[in-house]
């Protein structure tokens, strides 16, 4: 006769307890004492315990049914953006698009509590806990921080869609800056600029990890174009220096500045002030904007959807707290122009500035 398999009932009986507080303990779930979830989670590793799959599955599916139980259970934590930069607004806007869309289309309500407003981090653990909030997403910060002493990451299952944690180190879903940088080196060379210019404040370069400088520098080097120096702004903060980035533009020459869309106010008036001969065309990483023509689409509603999707299985499978080897997951962007460029001359690496139309940034 085969030995017969161990499930939650059977492990309830063995330790006078309930079904129920045996799936609550293997799901870490703070509803159960810490002794009690240690208690059972030892007994479900003697008795070699296993998670059938079809029955997760089909829990799960019964519980995404109860929109009651989800109320709320999905919190968004951002910082506020000052105001008037409707850039970081835009972006800002289509993540919470697609994370709305995604978690309502799995059973699962969102907010979002702006760490300004939250209080200390005691004060923010309550409010989640009040909420009946079990699943986060660290949404884009205005500077890169250390968050481990916010919150007992512990009883949460947490994922990031941002570069500006410093840690802890959770599951990330980022766009594919460096692809999405090669992407638009390559376009811009088909269409027949050969003196390519990246312009970033720090903040920014570090906040990518130096993704965009690292395509850019591959670039120069393989691309077949002229090297261009890309400008780093030394100042803190989104935007970048006027008086040195003018200096940049006089210097290197470009024929075309990529640059994101953060600071864009002062790179856009900046080149408005050079002779028309001297003016490069301005292209954005962070297209659809209010200000771009052309660029990469980040596809930022997929990548809140694709948070949605992780947070959802990291809940089935009881993954709580801050994972041993945090993965990251990369969208890749797609090149947008919804004005067609005329033909160009294609011109020899250093040769000048690409002949036939031309669109000022």
């Amino acid at each position: 006769m085969p030995a017969e398999r161990t499930t939650l009932r059977t492990l309830a009986a063995e330790a006078g307890v309930s079904a129920t507080a045996v799936s609550l303990a293997l799901r870490n779930s703070p509803g159960v004492s810490a002794n009690t979830r240690m208690r059972l989670k030892k007994l479900a590793e003697a008795r070699g315990y296993r998670p059938d799959p079809a029955v997760t599955k089909l829990m799960h599916h019964l519980r995404s049914r109860q929109p009651t139980r989800f109320q709320a259970s999905i919190c968004g934590l951002t910082e506020r953006w000052p105001a008037g930069n409707e850039v970081r607004h835009v972006y800002s806007d289509r993540l919470l698009a697609g994370l709305r869309e995604r978690a309502a289309a799995l059973g699962y309500a969102f907010s979002v509590i702006q760490l300004d407003d939250a209080g200390p981090g005691a004060r923010l653990q309550q409010t989640l806990t009040r909420r009946g909030v079990e699943c986060l997403v660290v949404l884009p910060l205005l500077q890169p921080r250390d968050l481990s002493s916010l919150l007992d990451w512990r009883l949460f299952f947490t994922v990031s869609v941002t570069s500006s944690v410093i840690a802890p180190r959770f599951h990330t879903i980022i766009p594919q800056h460096f692809d999405n940088m090669l992407l638009a080196c390559r376009q811009l060379t088909l269409e027949g600029y050969r003196r390519i210019g990246l312009a970033l404040p720090q903040d920014w370069d570090r906040r990518v990890n130096h993704r965009w400088t690292g395509a850019m520098t591959w670039h120069n080097v393989y691309g077949g174009t002229s090297p261009v120096h890309p400008y780093i702004g030394e100042a803190r903060g989104p935007a970048v220096d006027p008086v040195s980035f003018k200096a940049w533009l006089l210097e290197q020459k470009p024929d075309v500045v990529i640059c994101d869309d953060i600071g864009m106010n002062v790179i856009q008036s900046t080149v408005h002030s050079l002779s028309a001969a001297k003016r490069p065309r301005i292209v954005t990483l962070n297209w659809s904007t209010i200000r771009g023509d052309s660029g990469i689409d980040q596809r930022v509603e997929l990548i809140g959807a694709t948070a949605v999707d992780i947070l959802a299985s990291m809940y089935v499978h009881s993954e709580r707290g801050i994972p041993a080897a945090p993965y990251a997951t990369v969208m890749p962007g797609r090149w947008i122009d919804p004005i067609s460029p005329q033909p160009r001359k294609t011109t020899r690496p250093g040769a000048g500035r690409p002949s036939g139309r031309r669109r000022a940034g």
